[in-house]
């Protein structure tokens, strides 16, 4: 007797109709008969602002209607469509899928996915879904990591968690992220040089204490001064957080689990799981997004003139050579504003805006299912 066909998938499907300037529209409607086209069963869960969608997807995931949970959530458009599809389905065990049709597409790139190529991109996707009816694999397992908002006292504010899958920023970074996701002309990462350049003329230091707990433990980081001597940063011992009698504890995060502490004023503070934001600026060239690892990257106090020269480098991960930058690999990082130099910006993940500081970063091993038919198995070593 011949073998039943694979049954169809649910499928739900977001669509960001504004992604590349438009014509998000026209992709989604492709991705949707694509889909439709292969005998699947999908539904559009797109709505008119990205918190609808990410309500509608999260119900849909968790079976919250009719015909019962998705077999995969489908996303297109970019980096800020693929963060809604990570906060709805990272930790389910739910597999996400992406039509990468945005400007930016940086977790697409360092997952090797297809971009600005819908028919290619959902091609893949049911390589994946026959391989996963069929028992032989469709989905890559990778990292996610979660922002936490926290309070005064570093305890997290009820409700504000979110995950992220490439890059959170909190430097001048991530105030060229604002600019830049205010812009409508230019288009790519050309949008980004012109945010650095508006930003720049404003720019002065802010003020940092991070803390992490860093692989292969404890360490120092010497941030460079305007002229890239060390001199900025200071690294604390444990601290008991033990309160006087009648007051609360500072639950301070430098102990036993965070054993590192960087204070200094600061130009860059980035903590990545992927390599690249901002649509190819390479600020973790190394990181990988499924090492367990976070990369955090920071750069001391740069005059103006200094930014002007370490950031056109960051496209190809140069900066990581200058004397003020410096790399480390993390599992969780804490990041708090202090007077050390002017307020920090938001912080901002995937290109979206997460709080202001202090922020709690974690990595998750594993969260997140990709759609993917390919065989990415890491090689030891």
């Amino acid at each position: 007797m011949p073998e039943a066909p694979p049954r169809p998938a649910r499928l739900g499907v977001v669509v960001n109709p504004t992604a590349d300037r438009g014509r998000g529209r026209g992709d989604g409607a492709r991705t949707l008969e694509l889909l439709r086209g292969a005998g699947h069963h999908v539904l559009d869960l797109s709505a008119p602002n990205a918190p609808l969608a990410l309500e509608n997807a999260r119900d849909a995931v968790a079976g919250r209607g009719p015909g019962g949970p998705l077999d995969a959530l489908v996303v297109v458009g970019g980096d800020g469509m693929v963060h809604l599809g990570v906060n709805a389905v990272a930790g389910t065990g739910v597999p996400l899928g992406i039509v990468a049709a945005g400007t930016g597409n940086d977790f697409a790139s360092a997952l090797e996915l297809p971009v600005h190529a819908v028919d290619a991109a959902v091609a893949l996707l049911l390589d994946a879904l026959e391989a996963r009816a069929t028992g032989t694999g469709g989905t890559r397992r990778v990292d996610a990591a979660r922002a936490e908002p926290l309070d005064a006292h570093l305890d997290p504010r009820p409700g504000r968690e979110r995950w992220f899958c490439g890059v959170l920023s909190a430097g001048l970074d991530a105030a060229v992220n604002a600019r830049a996701n205010a812009l409508t002309w230019p288009r790519g990462s050309a949008k980004y040089v012109r945010a650095v350049a508006s930003e720049l003329a404003r720019f002065r230091p802010y003020g940092y204490r991070i803390t992490a707990q860093l692989v292969g433990g404890p360490g120092t980081v010497g941030a460079g001064d305007p002229a890239g001597s060390p001199a900025a940063s200071t690294a604390h011992p444990p601290s008991s957080g033990t309160a006087a009698p009648g007051e609360r504890a500072h639950r301070t995060p430098d102990d036993a689990t965070h054993p590192f502490v960087w204070e200094s004023p600061g130009t860059v503070v980035a903590v990545a799981n992927g390599p690249r934001f901002g649509g190819g600026v390479r600020v973790a060239p190394d990181a990988a997004i499924d090492d367990g690892l976070l990369d955090l990257v920071t750069a001391g106090p740069l005059t103006r003139l200094g930014v002007a020269r370490v950031f056109p480098g960051m496209y190809r991960g140069k900066h990581v050579h200058h004397p003020a930058v410096d790399l480390h690999r993390a599992r969780s990082v804490v990041l708090e504003a202090t007077d050390a130099g002017g307020p920090p910006p938001p912080a901002f993940a995937d290109g979206e805006r997460i709080s202001r500081l202090p922020v709690r970063v974690t990595v998750v091993p594993g969260a997140l299912l990709v759609l993917d038919p390919r065989d990415h198995a890491r090689t030891p070593g």
